[in-house]
């Protein structure tokens, strides 16, 4: 099947709200970060700016699941789920300071980013066949 762009982004937005990931279900906290891309930056350069922070973040063993999708006009929207609200708070903070996180200026509009610490109230896993 051919998906046109249209398609393909609402598909990438829903698998971004939805992580087929059952240990997402110890996650406690679900943070969505939105934001617009620099002029010029595509996708593959999207990615690869926020695809290291993730590894770095991912050490900690508090970030169980993350999400993200490309949305229309060059909007971004990262979701993460995280199991210690304290720990996401640290990390976060101390991820301003890593050689990683020096990329994401480069292709992200930060002046656009808005983030969202929600408490998890209900959690279902998805089943898959």
């Amino acid at each position: 099947m051919i998906f046109t762009k249209t398609r393909r982004t609402l598909a990438m937005a829903v698998l971004a709200l939805t992580p087929a990931l059952a240990f997402a279900e110890s996650a406690t906290v679900v943070e969505i970060v939105t934001f617009k891309a620099q002029a010029g930056a595509d996708a593959s350069a999207v990615t690869a700016a926020l695809d290291p922070i993730a590894a770095q973040m991912s050490k900690y063993d508090t970030l169980v699941a993350r999400s993200v999708a490309e949305g229309p006009a060059g909007t971004w929207t990262m979701v993460n789920y995280w199991t210690d609200r304290d720990a996401m708070n640290r990390i976060n903070e101390e991820a301003l300071t890593w050689p990683e996180f020096a990329a994401l200026p480069g292709v992200a509009n930060l002046e656009t980013l808005q983030m969202q610490q929600l408490d998890i109230a209900s959690s279902v896993g998805l089943e898959t066949e």
